[in-house]
């Protein structure tokens, strides 16, 4: 004959540490799921900080250049991680621009002399226009100067390469980015008006090193002189595959 043992009634403690313990953990998911983004852009951040010190990318400096570091936009300051590019975003470059000329802000029209010293394989800038222009339109040249006295001049065109900073989209529409292969929408936030109606928006363009044996000891940018202003305010060179 089998003894059959009873089973131990749950007491009252032992109720509520399990109930407390499942409490706890959903507790636990559910700061998970809307703390979500907050998480992933801090994973993006350490692997760019792992990646600007592991010499993978390096962000130039433009401090000797930026025209003005007037933080009090309501955008993206210091070191950011865009498409998967580090970046260091410490003020703004401006290229002349009829748009803005006519308005009585005549931006110069050229910028030369950006020190390098590097070889790289591809330079990513983080830039957008004052004003529009029509599609395909040349809004600013980017031209490498290598040790050997060599250049090769790169066209940053309207609407392929680079956008008006602000979206003008109104309501839930989606915020159009870059049309070219070597351009990506790379942040949206912020607003161009006091009814938070119209996000600003900035593009981040791959450029491809075409004498990437060589070292480039500088970069100079010139503006094409039609309505857009270029606003340029990172760059940072690094492996043909780093932007996602």
């Amino acid at each position: 004959m089998k003894s059959i043992s009873k089973p131990v009634p749950w007491t009252r403690a032992k109720k509520a540490m399990v109930w407390g313990t499942a409490g706890l953990l959903v507790l636990v998911a559910a700061a998970l799921y809307f703390e979500r983004h907050t998480i992933a852009n801090w994973m993006m951040v350490a692997r760019g900080e792992r990646a600007v010190a592991n010499h993978i990318a390096t962000p130039i400096d433009l401090t000797a250049k930026y025209a003005t570091q007037d933080e009090s936009w309501d955008i993206p300051w210091d070191f950011q991680v865009f498409n998967n590019v580090p970046l260091q975003i410490d003020g703004s470059m401006y290229l002349w621009g009829s748009g803005n000329s006519k308005s009585g802000v005549d931006f110069p029209e050229e910028i030369t002399g950006i020190a390098v010293n590097q070889k790289f394989d591809t330079l990513y800038v983080y830039h957008a226009t004052f004003y529009s222009a029509p599609k395909g339109t040349p809004v600013y040249e980017l031209v490498f100067r290598y040790e050997d006295s060599s250049s090769v001049t790169n066209q940053l065109l309207y609407d392929s390469d680079v956008l008006d900073f602000n979206s003008g989209v109104k309501g839930n529409r989606a915020v159009k980015g870059p049309t070219g292969p070597h351009s990506r929408l790379a942040w949206v936030g912020g607003s161009f008006t006091q009814d938070a109606k119209q996000p600003l928006r900035f593009c981040l363009t791959a450029i491809k090193n075409p004498q990437a044996s060589l070292e480039v000891t500088s970069i100079d940018l010139y503006s094409c002189k039609g309505r857009a202003a270029a606003l340029i305010m990172a760059m940072t060179t690094g492996p043909s595959d780093l932007m996602k």
